[in-house]
């Protein structure tokens, strides 16, 4: 599944499955779920190049503390442990952060956009 989330300032988003319910993990061993995309900065009104080093840290749910950095091209992974609802920030030098709140069932791709301050 990809989904396409833009973060713009301090603009929250939530990424849910397109479905009315959540798709529930099968019973037995697990594989990691896949929480991947982009960071890209927001300037002059326009989508600008990539975030290097934007860093993602769970606050809140399931991957408690979990943290990550975007690379040179903006590209970040999580790689979760868990299933569930988490709240993380994204935060990066002088751009404003945001707390997107990720519903994560399944494998899902989402890119941001911040905003420079």
């Amino acid at each position: 599944m990809r989904l396409k989330i833009l973060a713009v300032a301090l603009l929250t988003a939530s990424a849910c499955s397109r479905s009315s319910s959540p798709v529930t993990p099968s019973q037995g061993p697990q594989s990691p779920l896949r929480f991947s995309g982009t960071v890209s900065a927001f300037q002059g009104g326009h989508i600008g190049g990539p975030i290097a080093g934007a860093e993602f840290t769970v606050v809140k749910g399931v991957n408690l503390n979990a943290k990550t950095l975007s690379d040179s091209t903006g590209h970040y992974v999580f790689d979760m442990r868990e299933s569930g609802r988490f709240t993380f920030v994204l935060s990066a030098p002088g751009y404003a952060s945001t707390t997107p709140i990720v519903d994560l069932y399944r494998d899902m791709q989402a890119d941001f956009v911040l905003k420079a301050q």
